[in-house]
């Protein structure tokens, strides 16, 4: 065998696992990214909005049991008053929001992490008054690792 060849050889393994770690690096990079695209919520937080995105907001870095003495940066309260909420998780965890505080009375909505949703992709409240609707609902929050369940 030449040299020649020898070298090719070489040059060809190299490239393979030059191109291997390329690809690894590459998908590491994008996975991160995707995890902390929230609009308008920092890296790491789950937010709520009073009105659509961008306006009034509250933001949580824990799950909580009970929005009663949460306030949006406008002063009015949390508890039954979001329109629209984003996730910047960057641990991964989807944002459950619930009707009842302690995680009670159903899932209003959820929302993946990189993910948004704005007042209008929420439903009102029902004509019968009961809790049905999403906007105007959420009194906690929790946190949660991947679900099959389909969020925004």
């Amino acid at each position: 065998m030449s040299a020649n060849d020898k070298n090719a050889g070489f040059r060809r393994k190299l490239a393979a696992v030059a191109g291997a770690t390329a690809l690894l690096l590459g998908g590491g990079v994008a996975a991160a990214t995707t995890a902390s695209a929230g609009p308008s919520c920092p890296s790491g937080y789950h937010c709520l909005f009073e009105g659509n995105i961008g306006g009034p907001v509250h933001n949580y870095y824990n799950s909580d049991p009970d929005f009663t003495d949460d306030v949006f940066t406008s002063g009015r309260g949390v508890n039954d008053n979001s329109w629209a909420a984003s996730n910047s998780s960057t641990g991964g965890y989807e944002s459950h929001y619930y009707y009842d505080v302690n995680y009670g009375g159903g899932l209003v909505f959820c929302v993946n992490p990189g993910s948004s949703v704005n007042g209008g992709q929420l439903t009102d409240d029902s004509v019968d008054g009961n809790h049905y609707g999403q906007r105007d609902e959420a009194s906690s929050l929790l946190m949660r690792p991947s679900t099959n369940i389909s969020c925004f």
